[in-house]
């Protein structure tokens, strides 16, 4: 059970990221263009070197090149408390019969991300609603497990239950990949199978 909810943490706080960084401004961040269809592989690295990287999938192994202009990102466990004021943070939520709001998971994104990241609240394809603001501009307070937060004259609380998958993201470079690391890559599909990457993100640490 503990194996099987730490999977399902995983995945949202993934599904999570993954809306997040679709979301970017003009596509500049991460390198598409509008008219490009995105690719998503989800799986372990069983090698990377500079250029290459391979995947290991449930559908087989897949090669993934990356470029210069491909972001790394590491995902680090964190908690509710590890939010601070002037952090970029986004809460996937799911909503109530009532309205209410409830928090999946949340990331709290590298300072670089602020202004070329989408802010505000929609509704993503998967029927939940994102939230993104800077904590402290647009996050007006966190009182217990509840996260006020606010953007352009709407104001949205947001619960935040113990079982939310809270992260930390940062930067890496592809030095920093290790066999067995939990990886998820969004990029384009070539038409020898690989996948050209315009984003690699990781778990800390290898798989459990």
């Amino acid at each position: 059970m503990h194996r099987e909810g730490h999977r399902i943490r995983r995945a949202a706080g993934a599904a999570a990221l993954a809306g997040a960084i679709s979301a970017l401004a003009l596509g500049a961040f991460i390198g598409l263009g509008r008219a490009q269809a995105v690719t998503t592989l989800a799986g372990t690295i069983a090698s990377s070197s500079s250029g290459t990287i391979v995947l290991t999938t449930p559908g087989g192994a897949r090669t993934v090149r990356t470029t210069t202009a491909t972001n790394f990102i590491r995902r680090s466990p964190a908690s509710l408390a590890d939010i601070k004021p002037r952090d970029f943070i986004g809460v996937d939520a799911t909503k109530s019969a009532n309205g209410e709001l409830s928090a999946v998971s949340i990331n709290i994104f590298p300072p670089a991300w602020e202004g070329k990241i989408r802010e505000g609240q929609w509704l993503m394809t998967s029927g939940d609603t994102m939230t993104n603001a800077v904590v402290a501009s647009y996050v007006t307070g966190v009182s217990g497990r509840i996260l006020t937060m606010t953007h352009q004259g709407s104001t949205w609380k947001i619960t935040v239950p113990p079982s939310t998958s809270i992260h930390r993201l940062t930067p890496i470079t592809i030095a920093a990949l290790r066999p067995q690391m939990h990886a998820m890559v969004r990029g384009k599909a070539n038409a020898d199978g690989s996948v050209t990457a315009t984003s690699v993100s990781v778990d800390a640490g290898p798989m459990p």
